[in-house]
């Protein structure tokens, strides 16, 4: 008895450290697969575009001095630098780069050392005051003439005009129809820079795509 007993318990024994060891290796095995899913998964950022033209005293502005551009003002993935969040390219004066889907026009404009507010437009030809001998400040976004954009986020594919001067209903349309609409074409696009989103997917949602759950963006 003691013989089949003992022979019981080291079949059991054997068994038991079977399973461990097929545990293991299914575990082992498991973890790979799900690793090379996590790093093999399409990373996302945050890369979009707006389309925009600002018009004082009838002349749009250009644009044309190079600071105004991403290639030459530093561009990095740290929130803390305002102008990797959103910004210009290549001379493409009418084309706003989104790599932070917190970021508002009023940001834009400030990385362009410009100013915008419900009462003046400050452009580097000097303030502009709504009602001032007569003249009317005007935004005109996605169709609708709106009285403050600095706080409004700025969202893909935007259209936005902003007009100071003493100008009709009529041109002002005219001027908002003029701004090319190409953000769709662009949000195509690699970035033109080696400027990639300072806001990136956070871990825990690139967690969740990796076992196939999709999140909101």
């Amino acid at each position: 008895m003691d013989f089949i007993s003992s022979l019981k318990e080291k079949v059991t024994s054997m068994q038991r450290s079977t399973l461990i060891h097929s545990g293991v290796v299914f575990l082992l095995g498991a973890l790979f697969v799900f690793s090379l899913r996590f790093i093999l998964v399409e990373k996302i950022s945050t890369h979009y575009h707006a389309n925009f033209a600002v018009y004082v005293n009838g002349e749009r502005e250009k644009f044309d001095d190079p600071s105004f551009y991403e290639e030459v003002s530093s561009c990095s993935v740290l929130h803390a630098n305002p102008k990797a969040m959103v910004h210009m390219h290549d001379n493409v004066s009418h084309v706003v780069h989104v790599h932070d889907d917190a970021s508002t026009w009023g940001l834009f404009f400030q990385n362009l050392s410009f100013g915008v507010s419900r009462e003046a437009l400050l452009t580097d030809a000097g303030l502009f005051v709504d009602g001032q001998d007569g003249n009317k400040l005007t935004y005109l976004l996605n169709g609708q003439i709106v009285s403050n954009i600095a706080g409004r986020v700025i969202g893909s594919e935007d259209v936005l005009l902003v007009d100071y001067g003493k100008t009709d209903t009529d041109t002002i349309n005219l001027r908002y129809e003029d701004i090319t609409r190409d953000a769709g074409e662009y949000n195509k696009r690699n970035d033109p820079s080696a400027c990639t989103g300072s806001k990136t997917e956070p871990f825990k949602d690139r967690l969740l795509r990796t076992i196939g759950i999709e999140t909101a963006h």
